[in-house]
């Protein structure tokens, strides 16, 4: 399909993005995503039903879950312990779910301040290597949170490199951070100390939920509701 390219205006060294596919989802305002259990299947989150939907890699909805909550903005998969966990913005929460029966675990309240509550947790990534949960809260200041149920917020560092920050990603085997940033229509290729590798101009806004198998781009689309797929090219 498409390819995404503009014009090169920052340091950093600028990657593209290949559009292969474009699926409609069928249902609003998906705003997180993960791959599921051996990567099978995609699990994302509306904001217009703050439920927790199974997809399969071409959008189809396979299940939804029990469990609804309020706010929901970022979702991740914890394969150590088959659960989910699911972050509630103005709340500052994570949430953990089981994945299979999708009943409710835990929730914790995040010990961190965002000054307006409108700029609260944004997404959620699950380490495996490491056991801690990589979050980023949205503006004013944008934020890298790192945290684990048994001890809390580790790490809360500011992020200086886009206009908000609205998903990430993990990359454990590589030792990446992907960072997308709605405002800036921009992923952002980061290492673990937040410093920017590469950027990736993204088509439009909106772009919120990301996972990344290899250098394939699964993204989901507040706005449009869709489901995208792309080639990663470091060029």
């Amino acid at each position: 399909m498409s390819s995404c390219k503009k014009t090169n205006t920052g340091e950093n060294p600028k990657g593209t993005l290949e559009q292969t596919q474009l699926y409609n989802l069928s249902f609003h305002e998906p705003s997180g995503l993960t791959f599921g259990p051996g990567k099978a299947s995609l699990l994302t989150v509306s904001d217009t039903t703050n439920k927790i939907y199974e997809i399969d890699l071409s959008g189809k909805v396979i299940r939804n879950f029990s469990f609804k909550g309020k706010d929901l903005e970022g979702i991740t998969y914890n394969p150590d312990k088959n659960l989910i966990a699911v972050v509630e913005e103005k709340k500052l929460q994570v949430v953990l779910i089981d994945y299979d029966d999708g009943e409710e675990l835990e929730t914790y309240n995040l010990k961190i301040s965002v000054g307006d509550e409108s700029n609260g947790l944004e997404g959620i990534s699950y380490n495996h290597q490491s056991g801690r949960y990589y979050l980023v809260v949205e503006k004013n200041p944008g934020r890298l949170i790192i945290w684990t149920p048994e001890s809390g917020v580790i790490a809360d560092d500011k992020l200086t490199f886009a206009l908000d920050y609205s998903g990430i990603f993990c990359d454990v085997e590589n030792a990446y951070l992907w960072i997308v940033s709605d405002e800036s229509e921009t992923l952002f290729k980061c290492d673990t100390n937040r410093n920017v590798l590469m950027t990736f101009d993204l088509p439009g806004s909106k772009y919120e939920g990301i996972t990344i198998d290899q250098n394939i781009l699964y993204v989901v689309n507040d706005d449009f509701g869709t489901l995208s797929i792309f080639t990663i090219k470091d060029n």
